[in-house]
């Protein structure tokens, strides 16, 4: 088998009457001054080596991809984010050369996922391309786009480690398949199979994948053998471990119990946005490593291949999942996802990193209805027919109620929670998880997002919700995350998200076309101080440092320095202060004088000095461009709901219940249709997803002069 890279001097053209120009791969078109959503197609000629079968490789094809070889289509694949390869007939080749043109469309179409979601669909050939030459004799890679081996690791009950070997070939004439499994100290042994026959193998006493304390990984190689000839050759990494969750004791990687304190990650990059390359990647896991997460949420899609090598080779555990953010009852969009999530899974099924496969995320934000939910089993069904030994999850939204069907489709739920941000207080997370928990005791539950939004320009001495300071964001993680480390019963959580990365649709927090969650910046250059919180609750390297360097310019005659650090202890101008705990030490009421302060922080530990320092320069006016303007900084929603006292919503329907559950009922709905009916075609025709609260829909879409107490006072009299 070789591999030709042909990645370098493509014609890249948008079919909207724009120019011819000259590209190489990685390529996307987005740019945040053109968001084009539209089809473009992709040329270039190639010489071809004289082989017998020839395979076309997309790393990826965003969002669906016509191929063509000299104007014969090769197929058609829609799905932007998985591997895709394509056989090139030898008939297409002419005097050793194609002309392959790829007809890329990342336009929104009801039949292909994600038909929503606050991220950015870039469009593009944006993980690359080459031409697999390959013998008579080979194995097919054009199956599902995996290498034509697929290695299922399991245990016996002996305790062995156990490799199930699935081979999908094109063979004429006899062969077989010599597998060598090489060890991660080297040692090697070598057992034989027929083609096209599952092989089962025993290996006594494995070193196991211990997640990042020891992310041990064998190599199979397997060798289709022709007659007393390599006809062709594949490897693949693997590795062996159990996983198991528990509904009340979270997730446990080997027998022994680990808490996942994990970061959410989208694939794009300032400057590159989709077409990221290795050295991207590179920077993003030293920075998670930095931080000391353990595991990481591939969202919302699956990722470039040498992420997941990355992850296998250095020990974090994974939740991979496909974009199914809105499910409808098109058959040919669940037909897609079905498509996607058999990629996903067998693309990747030999991962040791790999435990979680996520088949939907926040789609009760649309519909939470029957046929839904026969959506989402029939995704967990192919999740378990193509691979029983890992774990099926989900994500809902807080709109989402325990009772929903979506809560008991999977053993593994994730909830994408913002209190205190979009709603409710910061301390609403205690009696929110809890009362879940209560509700759901066999399922396995945790919070896959959580975070708030942050603009580096903006500060404040006293941080509000929607301010977007960096003291804020700051505030809240500080605040929320304890209340989540308290819960045992908690697999653990997600940072929502770990890096900013592009959403098209935003215009926020004085950044267009960013989601601010993150906790480094687009580009992966600045920390913000929230990622040093973490830093000191989840990393063993000891440091220090000293927040708000940022806000330099303070109104104040006194200040307090804060540190986030792992150390027990530091000392400022000769005062000691003791760590409260939560990776925090204060330094309060130190004095400002007229002009620049630097106060420098230090401390000893092992043997080791540490120390950081941060400069305030004292002014008389508040500076105003550390402000946003017309922020709503600290507003709260509007108090609609007085009536509401000494009443058990949870008996009765009111505007805290969502969309859907008040359409689905007869009575519920006759009232909103007799106070806004304007506003129920709306609904009925999905424009505004179901799944918000009726409150949330109508602070945006509140007709003039409607009496929001007396709708809510008519829907507390039905009982649900």
């Amino acid at each position: 088998m070789e591999r030709m890279g042909i990645n370098r001097g493509w014609t890249f053209q948008k079919l909207d009457g724009s120019e011819a120009v000259t590209v190489d791969l990685p390529h996307t078109w987005y740019t945040d001054d053109d968001q084009y959503r539209g089809e473009a197609v992709y040329k270039k000629t190639v010489e071809i080596p004289d082989a017998p079968c020839l395979v076309l490789e997309l790393g990826a094809a965003d969002h669906t991809v016509r191929a063509c070889a000299n104007g014969v289509e090769l197929g058609v694949h829609k799905g932007g984010y998985s591997r895709v390869r394509f056989e090139i007939p030898r008939k297409c080749v002419r005097e050793d050369k194609i002309e392959l043109e790829l007809y890329l469309n990342n336009s929104a179409v009801p039949d292909v996922s994600p038909l929503a979601g606050d991220f950015t669909v870039f469009g593009g050939l944006n993980r690359g391309a080459a031409i697999i030459a390959c013998g008579e004799n080979h194995f097919d890679r054009c199956w599902h786009g995996t290498d034509g081996v697929i290695i299922r690791a399991s245990f016996n009950d002996a305790g062995d480690g156990v490799l199930n070997l699935e081979p999908h070939t094109c063979v004429r004439g006899e062969a077989h398949i010599r597998y060598t499994l090489i060890g991660p100290e080297g040692e090697a042994e070598t057992f034989h199979g027929p083609v096209d026959v599952a092989v089962r193998h025993v290996v006594r006493g494995p070193r196991l994948w211990d997640g990042m304390s020891d992310p041990a990984l064998y190599t199979l190689r397997a060798e289709l053998v022709a007659g007393d000839e390599v006809a062709d050759v594949t490897e693949l990494k693997t590795g062996f471990r159990s996983i198991r969750m528990d509904p009340d004791r979270g997730f446990f990687l080997n027998g022994k119990h680990l808490r996942l304190n994990g970061v959410a990650v989208h694939q794009d990059f300032a400057g590159v946005y989709s077409a990221v390359t290795e050295r991207e990647i590179d920077r993003n896991f030293k920075l998670i490593r930095e931080v000391g997460a353990n595991a990481i949420r591939l969202s919302h899609y699956q990722h470039p291949e040498y992420t997941y090598d990355e992850c296998d080779r250095l020990g974090y555990v994974v939740w991979a999942e496909i974009p199914m953010l809105k499910m409808t009852e098109d058959p040919e969009l669940l037909q897609n996802a079905v498509s996607q999530l058999g990629e996903l899974i067998l693309q990747n099924i030999h991962r040791p990193s790999v435990c979680f496969w996520g088949v939907q995320n926040e789609i009760g934000m649309f519909r939470d209805a029957p046929p839904i939910h026969e959506g989402v089993r029939e995704l967990t069904h192919v999740c378990r027919a193509l691979d029983p030994d890992r774990i099926v999850t989900c994500a809902n939204l807080n709109t989402v109620k325990s009772k929903s069907r979506l809560n008991h489709l999977t053993p593994m739920v994730g909830y994408n929670v913002y209190f205190g941000w979009y709603y409710g207080k910061m301390g609403d997370y205690g009696a929110f998880l809890d009362n879940m928990h209560r509700d759901l005791p066999g399922t396995a539950l945790g919070i896959s997002e959580y975070g708030v939004d942050c603009n580096l320009r903006f500060h404040s001495e006293t941080p509000l919700v929607k301010d977007y300071s960096e003291e804020f964001q700051a505030l809240w993680h500080e605040t929320v995350y304890p209340i989540i480390d308290s819960k045992p019963y908690l697999w653990g959580s997600f940072i929502w998200n770990f890096f900013d990365f592009s959403s098209s649709r935003r215009d926020e927090g004085g950044q267009k076309f960013i989601n601010a969650k993150g906790l480094v910046t687009y580009d992966r250059v600045t920390r913000k101080d929230a990622f040093y919180y973490y830093k000191a609750k989840w990393s063993n390297e000891p440091f220090l440092h000293v927040r708000e360097k940022r806000f330099v310019k303070r109104c104040r005659d006194n200040v307090d320095v804060k540190v986030y650090t792992n150390l027990p202890w530091a000392e400022l101008n000769g005062v000691r202060a003791e760590n409260d705990g939560n990776g925090r030490i204060v330094f309060t009421n130190q004095p400002l004088a007229e002009g620049r302060n630097t106060f420098t922080v230090t401390a000893e530990h092992e043997g080791r000095r540490f120390e950081d320092s941060v400069t305030f320069e004292k002014v008389t006016e508040p500076e105003e461009s550390y402000i946003l303007p017309n922020s709503g900084a600290g507003e709260t929603v509007k108090n609609w709901f007085l009536d509401e006292e000494g009443i058990d919503t949870d008996a009765y329907y009111s505007l805290n219940d969502t969309a859907q559950e008040i359409m689905d009922s007869p009575e519920a709905y006759a009232v909103l249709k007799k106070y806004v009916p304007g506003l129920c075609p709306v609904l009925e025709r999905g424009v505004i997803p179901l799944g918000l609260e009726m409150k949330s829909i109508l602070s945006r879409e509140t007709p003039e002069g409607l009496d929001l107490r007396a709708l809510n006072g008519e829907l507390m009299k039905i009982t649900k």
